[in-house]
């Protein structure tokens, strides 16, 4: 919607300079500002962190701000609900919890008489057995390096998975970095999958996780993948349109539950 004020405001000005009348003074309208709630529990932690926000309008460039008067709710899968504590700039904490597979996770977050929810199912893990490379030589124009490869098995039933990836201790996190995969195509079987968006070079120490997701996740993440990019810098920035949430009431953003599988290797120099 933002940039459809500014499409019509440009044409307008246009006009209005090329038939030498009047100049039509268009007052652009904001949005109003949205929530968005990020966390998540992970398997092989004890701790939860949730991160509360509000959107920025397309002329803000200061990004997200913190929402520090929220209360945040976390439900365990045995039932009992433990009260995040803030730590600022809209970061919220708890640990000391027990956290097991195959198990739903649950979020309240209330926040100026705004009540938002989510759920989440962890999956059982999926251990990553093995690490292995190819060295790919340049291609139309394209750099040389070493194509990282997970090996893992497959269960069979529809599955969903997140690889994320760490080059000599600093974490991947560009949206083009973003690799959630399925296994229409390999159901049951022992997947051998390249990390496709990163080529690593010689000497990289390269980690490489594998995150069992459910459907929910993965449809966030792959439209995460189709709306965000290197310029927006974040999937709640304005733009055409914003990744299908799981956070019900009204707020964008994801909470989910995650297993976690890691393995290490170093390419030879």
């Amino acid at each position: 919607m933002y940039r459809i004020f500014i499409v019509i405001a440009v044409a307008i000005a246009a006009f209005s300079a090329t038939s030498c009348t009047k100049v039509i003074d268009i007052e652009l309208k904001d949005a109003d500002r949205v929530y968005v709630i990020e966390g998540g529990v992970y398997e092989g932690q004890d701790s939860v962190v949730v991160r509360v926000t509000q959107t920025t309008s397309f002329f803000d460039t200061s990004g997200p701000s913190g929402v520090n008067d929220a209360t945040v709710l976390l439900t365990m899968p045995d039932g009992s609900v433990h009260t995040l504590d803030h730590l600022g700039d809209g970061i919220y904490m708890t640990d000391g919890l027990t956290i097991t597979t195959e198990s739903t996770y649950s979020l309240q977050v209330n926040v100026a008489d705004r009540v938002f929810t989510a759920s989440s199912y962890m999956q059982a893990s999926v251990p990553l057995d093995s690490l292995e490379y190819e060295f790919q030589p340049p291609m139309f124009g394209g750099d040389a390096g070493y194509n990282v490869f997970l090996v893992f098995q497959d269960e069979i039933g529809k599955n969903f998975y997140r690889i994320i990836s760490t080059v000599n201790d600093t974490l991947l996190n560009e949206p083009s970095d973003l690799l959630a995969v399925d296994d229409n195509l390999n159901d049951g079987n022992l997947i051998r999958i390249p990390v496709f968006t990163h080529l690593y070079e010689p000497g990289d120490t390269v980690e490489a996780e594998l995150q069992s997701i459910n459907e929910e996740l993965y449809t966030f993440y792959t439209t995460f993948a189709s709306v965000a990019s290197e310029d927006a810098g974040s999937p709640f920035s304005a733009a055409p349109a914003n990744p299908e949430t799981n956070i019900i009431g009204g707020a964008m953003g994801v909470f989910g539950a995650y297993t976690s599988s890691k393995r290490t290797i170093i390419l030879p120099e």
